[in-house]
């Protein structure tokens, strides 16, 4: 019993750490490879009361939110809507465009198959999509018709004969694309992008963040709120009346070339994105 109560009490703490939730629900850096506050333009709900945008990047602080034991009768959201309270003017709401490319942050909390410093076969990475809700009210559970699926996200490689070259290679698919993993296993950023459909009918709508790291672990959520505008003209309106750029997002891979894993003559528009 001993070996097996040793690999128990050495794979716990793992798999105990190995959870996520959305810190940034406009982001203006597509594959970025470090967390930088000034680059997120908004918020998910209840971002204020768990002190999502002073703490620390990889610190939930009670904000994550697992869909624990029943996954069909559990909040969908760990806290109600209520866009009134909700959001602040330190962590607003949301705005997009049709057909506008969101970038979404997370950290990795120790989980990312690359080889460099982690087992490729342990880490798994099963399922990540973007839900709108149809309607005003939060949906019963994540198994409400309710939930529109608006882009799945891919999953992420990995498995015990994956070619090593793939898990170091950035960017990826799903969760797991997050270039500095190695660096700070537990607070890396990763990030997604999605974007929203052309025929989304304008107006305020509600999203879902669903995130399966293991078919044997229940599901991961976080939710928020964003004023879905009919043009890139419109939404620049709404941004410029709160004070925010209307400067959209760029690609980290496009603007810097990449030599051994290092930044060669690197751009980095950032000054602009926060004076734009």
């Amino acid at each position: 019993m001993r070996p097996l109560i040793l690999f128990l009490a050495l794979a716990l703490p793992a798999l105990a750490a190995a959870h996520s939730w959305i810190v940034c629900t406009d982001y203006l850096e597509n594959n970025g490879w470090y967390w930088d506050e000034a680059k997120c333009r908004a918020w998910p709900r209840s971002a204020a009361r768990h002190d999502m945008r002073f703490g620390k990047f990889g610190n939930s602080r009670g904000f994550t939110h697992r869909l624990d034991n029943h996954p069909e009768e559990t909040a969908l959201c760990k806290h109600p809507r209520n866009d009134d309270t909700e959001y602040t003017d330190f962590t607003p709401m949301a705005a997009y465009y049709l057909g506008q490319k969101v970038v979404l942050t997370h950290p990795t909390n120790n989980h990312v198959a690359d080889v460099r410093c982690t087992n490729s076969t342990n880490v798994i990475d099963t399922e990540n999509l973007i839900f709108v809700v149809d309607g005003d009210e939060d949906p019963c559970c994540i198994d409400s018709d309710k939930l529109i699926v608006v882009e799945d996200m891919g999953i992420s490689p990995f498995g015990r004969n994956i070619d090593p070259v793939i898990t170091t290679t950035y960017p990826k698919p799903g969760f797991q694309n997050a270039p500095k993993y190695c660096e700070d296993e537990g607070n890396a950023m990763g990030t997604y992008n999605f974007t929203i459909p052309m025929d989304m009918k304008p107006g305020r709508h509600t999203f879902v963040w669903k995130w399966i790291r293991s078919p044997r672990v229940n599901p991961f959520t976080t939710c928020w709120e964003a004023d879905v505008f009919a043009t890139k003209v419109q939404r620049d309106a709404h941004y410029a009346a709160t004070g925010q750029t209307t400067v959209d997002l760029w690609d980290f891979y496009q603007i810097n070339t990449i030599v051994d894993g290092e930044i060669v003559d690197p751009i980095d528009p950032v000054d602009q994105i926060i004076s734009g």
